[in-house]
């Protein structure tokens, strides 16, 4: 594997020949992250990994100033690759423009199955065109979103498409302004949602409507949630009180793990979540980490 990182170059061989490192870099993983590219530098980084036979599996091209211009040649290479298993375009700013041509180049690939598009200033019209390629691609599991203010309505495209399509394992939309309305939305989802194990929600403003909104989905048997990360959201005693209830009303709960610090929490609503896990273990011999 090769890592390229701030100019420097850094493969298994250490200080081997330049052929060997071509080989490597082209035959496995590719790390560019904060490099300042920019999008002419992406254009011909693009250009090069295209024309070339190797197998590419996992490209990293996070913090590195591009725009939608560099978008569209990422997303032409997209197109092409039938090894690329992780694309990493982090803390960019592609913008709406640049996540649909990075979505219209999804539905001509099957093999990524790791996105990351956080930090890149998508809005919802982007987010909803990343959400419709999942209606027919199944190979996605993994999509990161943070840091993107995709508010409520984006939480609405991605929850209305992920009811009952898509087959994503770990969705990431912390620090995306959706609030109590977009939790609405996305608690929704999980009621019908089969494949999503790993929640993360952090940082949204979802205060006690929206964990109020997802302890009602708790309640219902859901057997793929095994995480939630409601961090940094505002919740006080009664949003704490809902979720505990809902973790001892239904004995089929798949969630074993549950963050919810950095919140507004007195020692009643610790409490009550303590005596929901312990209750939850005393009953079904299962355990749940509870993070407070």
């Amino acid at each position: 594997m090769v890592l390229i990182g701030g100019g420097t170059l850094l493969g298994r061989a250490g200080t081997r020949g330049r052929k060997q490192q071509s080989r490597l870099i082209y035959g496995q993983e590719l790390y560019l992250h904060g490099n300042s590219i920019g999008d002419e530098g992406i254009r011909s980084l693009m250009a090069g990994l295209s024309a070339h036979k190797g197998k590419l599996t996992l490209l990293d091209i996070g913090n590195n100033s591009l725009t939608s211009k560099g978008a569209f040649h990422v997303a032409e290479c997209v197109k092409k690759s039938r090894s690329l298993l992780w694309l990493n375009l982090y803390m960019n700013d592609i913008g709406d423009e640049g996540a649909g041509k990075i979505a219209a180049a999804l539905k001509e690939n099957r093999s990524i199955t790791t996105l990351d598009l956080g930090g890149n200033n998508i809005h919802a019209d982007g987010v909803n065109a990343v959400a419709q390629v999942l209606k027919d691609n199944l190979v996605i599991t993994t999509l990161e979103l943070s840091y993107n203010p995709i508010g409520p309505d984006g939480a609405k495209a991605l929850a209305e498409v992920l009811k009952f399509h898509g087959n994503l394992k770990t969705l990431k939309l912390g620090w995306c302004q959706i609030g109590a309305k977009g939790a609405e939305f996305i608690a929704d989802a999980l009621k019908y949602n089969t494949t999503i194990s790993i929640l993360d929600l952090r940082a949204n403003g979802l205060r006690d409507e929206g964990a109020q909104c997802l302890a009602r989905s708790l309640k219902v048997v859901n057997e793929a949630l095994t995480s939630l990360d409601l961090g940094f959201n505002e919740i006080r005693d009664d949003g704490a009180f809902a979720i505990a209830q809902a973790l001892k009303s239904n004995d089929d709960v798949a969630v074993t793990s549950l963050n919810i610090a950095s919140n507004f929490l007195t020692k009643f609503g610790q409490g009550a979540l303590a005596d929901a896990r312990d209750h939850v273990l005393e009953m079904t011999e299962k355990e749940i980490n509870i993070f407070l």
